[in-house]
């Protein structure tokens, strides 16, 4: 008796823990579909700044270094050998046409030309006499053309006489800005080299070169804008003067010149010059930089619609500095996720919050 009641026991503790079990497997089972459903409906919008794209003016450009150049520049070598005499000017002296720079020894030449003028003189009065005679068919023609030609040979050596005494002197042959002298009087100059040179640098010339591409887009009077380290924070400008007409075969590129008013003398030769070339001007749509999103070779943004984010892939163009240009993907009165936007997904709520900072367009 007492076996079958034990058997009768362990069924009923069986059955117990059995029931116990599924009782609390239907509570847990239960409280997490409960959990989950409060979880779904307690999802929050996400605060975001936003902003709208603009029109914007925008310039279509091209960019390349080039070097800075006087409009007119010379060395200045003397056409005969001498002595040095006197140097009336100096070192990056500002000169007139005409000024003398360097004077030589010119003695000699002074002497050769007052005697070939003497001749010349001499070889005049007997023209002028035989001439007379001539007329009244006093004298033979012959005689006549003998005078001619002793005169014509005075003339020719008085000139030379002339040109070599000029030799003696370096004259400045335009207005402009001289570069070192390091000649002192009592120097001997053989003529070979140069002792100077003479810089116009009332208007400066930039030369750089563009890629093939651009050849037919660039015009005469286009404006170049140019900055160089010796100014920062300047801007110069000038037209384009002159276009190559042709292509270079190595480097497919072709070479473009322009001027840039410098009555200040500011800017110099061999100075490095970063360009920039404005081939059009037109209107376009511009956002942030800090709205623009990029993952490998997408580029998108979030738009807010109806309360919600939008991955909208966008296709960018020119950079306006803090400011991108969009050409494709966005309209005028599209709104744009500017702050906020790393936390949200495609089609998440948001909530626009007006005191979010954002960079809007300025």
């Amino acid at each position: 008796m007492s076996r079958v009641l034990k058997i009768v026991i362990g069924l009923c503790i069986v059955i117990a823990c059995a029931a116990a079990g599924l009782y609390g497997t239907g509570t847990l089972l239960s409280g997490e579909e409960s959990g989950t459903g409060r979880e779904g409906s307690a999802q929050q919008a996400t605060r975001v700044g936003v902003t709208s794209p603009e029109m914007r003016s925008i310039e279509d450009a091209v960019s390349a270094v080039g070097t800075l150049m006087p409009v007119r520049s010379v060395a200045l070598v003397p056409n005969a050998p001498g002595r040095v005499t006197e140097v009336p000017v100096s070192s990056g002296e500002d000169v007139a046409e005409g000024e003398l720079l360097i004077q030589l020894d010119d003695r000699a030449e002074r002497a050769a030309l007052s005697d070939a003028e003497a001749t010349l003189s001499e070889a005049q009065q007997e023209f002028n006499r035989v001439e007379e005679l001539a007329q009244s068919n006093a004298a033979a023609e012959a005689r006549l053309e003998e005078a001619r030609a002793t005169l014509s040979r005075a003339e020719a050596a008085a000139m030379t006489a002339r040109a070599q005494l000029e030799d003696k002197a370096i004259i400045a042959p335009f207005a402009g800005t001289l570069g070192l002298i390091d000649i002192e009087p009592g120097a001997f100059l053989d003529g070979s080299e140069a002792v100077t040179s003479l810089s116009d640098l009332s208007v400066v010339e930039v030369d750089v070169s563009l890629p093939e591409r651009y050849f037919e887009r660039v015009t005469p009077d286009q404006t170049l804008f140019v900055t160089t380290p010796a100014y920062p924070g300047e801007t110069f400008q000038g037209p384009v003067t002159v276009r190559a007409p042709e292509i270079d075969l190595g480097s497919r590129s072709f070479n473009i010149r322009a001027e840039i008013d410098n009555a200040d003398r500011r800017l110099v030769g061999g100075m490095f010059a970063n360009s920039r070339l404005v081939l059009d001007t037109y209107e376009g749509l511009a956002i942030p930089d800090d709205a623009i999103i990029s993952e490998g070779l997408t580029t998108y943004v979030y738009t807010i619609e109806d309360g919600s984010a939008s991955r909208t892939e966008i296709q960018t163009c020119a950079s306006l500095g803090d400011l991108t240009e969009v050409s494709d993907g966005l309209e005028a009165g599209d709104r744009v996720v500017v702050a906020g936007w790393d936390q949200l997904t495609d089609g998440a709520p948001v909530e626009i919050d007006e005191e979010i900072a954002s960079e809007g367009l300025e």
